[in-house]
């Protein structure tokens, strides 16, 4: 149902690499990946929770643990952004699979736009 209706998005991470004395800094490598999504609105009820860190420029997410090729995603990770089909950029800030028999299939999500 992802791969038909969710729209195709760009998952991204960045790492530092070794330190380089010479320079005085670390290098940056990027690495992304294409998959596909279904973005939500949080209902009222769970943006008012007690207790609950979920604002309003936050959304929930469900994504496909398989890329646009049919292979397995690397998982995604808290501060990895995804930009979607609007061009928008997330911050995934939650990130929790579905693996019911060890196997990701999916991925629930929750991403941060700028507010």
């Amino acid at each position: 149902m992802i791969e038909a209706k969710g729209q195709a998005v760009t998952l991204t991470r960045q790492a530092s690499g070794a330190y380089d004395p010479a320079t005085g800094s670390a290098s940056v490598t990027t690495t992304t990946q294409a998959g596909k999504v279904v973005i939500l609105p949080f209902g009222a009820g769970l943006r008012k929770l007690a207790g609950e860190n979920i604002s309003q420029a936050d959304r929930q997410c469900t994504l496909s643990a398989l890329n646009n090729a049919g292979a397995a995603l690397t998982p995604p990770e808290v501060n990895d952004t995804l930009t979607d089909a609007s061009g928008n950029v997330w911050t995934i800030i939650e990130s929790s699979p579905l693996a019911p028999a060890g196997l990701d299939i999916l991925y629930e999500l929750t991403i941060r736009g700028s507010e």
